[in-house]
């Protein structure tokens, strides 16, 4: 029996067909169900997912990588200080990446704090969109956005808070 699509809850297509960010498919830490990845999987896949990097610290889902054909990096966060080496590793990976056909989907655990940082900073070096604005565009995705994700990207979060209270900014 086909493994029914389901579309992650929480998804942000920074470059839409090329660029995803997202939660850990399945759901993340002890929410984690099986079917649900599988699924979550499948949509990625029909979405043309080829590519899935993990900041995730623990090697978890590479194997359902693998088993449903997609080719997977890992790049374990631990720590905010391990971060900004991590993004340094990530910007030039995704160049290269992306001009490849089929997308990429970057996911952390529950936290995507740095998987926006990721994403919105490829943006900023591909095509020139202001940090801020990226994020405020994650943000109204649902995933989240703190201060630690705008420190990485040298951004005020009272510069972001401004882009989600005005209306059209940041879309």
């Amino acid at each position: 029996m086909a493994t029914r699509e389901r579309e992650p809850s929480r998804i942000w297509w920074a470059r839409p067909g090329k660029l995803c960010g997202l939660e850990r498919p399945g759901g993340g830490g002890r929410s984690h169900r099986p079917e649900r990845r599988e699924g979550e999987i499948a949509y990625l896949k029909a979405k043309g997912v080829r590519m899935c990097i993990s900041t995730m610290a623990s090697r978890h889902n590479l194997g359902a990588y693998e088993e449903a054909g997609l080719e997977w990096h890992h790049v374990p966060v631990e720590s905010a200080q391990r971060s900004a080496d991590a993004l340094e590793e990530l910007l030039p990976l995704l160049r290269r990446e992306l001009r490849r056909r089929g997308a990429v989907a970057v996911h952390g655990d529950r936290h995507t704090d740095f998987v926006v940082a990721v994403c919105a900073a490829h943006l900023h070096e591909a095509r020139g969109v202001e940090p801020a604005e990226a994020l405020a565009q994650a943000a109204r995705a649902g995933l989240t956005v703190n201060g630690y994700t705008c420190a990485l990207l040298g951004v005020e979060p009272s510069e972001m808070d401004a882009l989600m209270r005005t209306p059209g900014a940041g879309a």
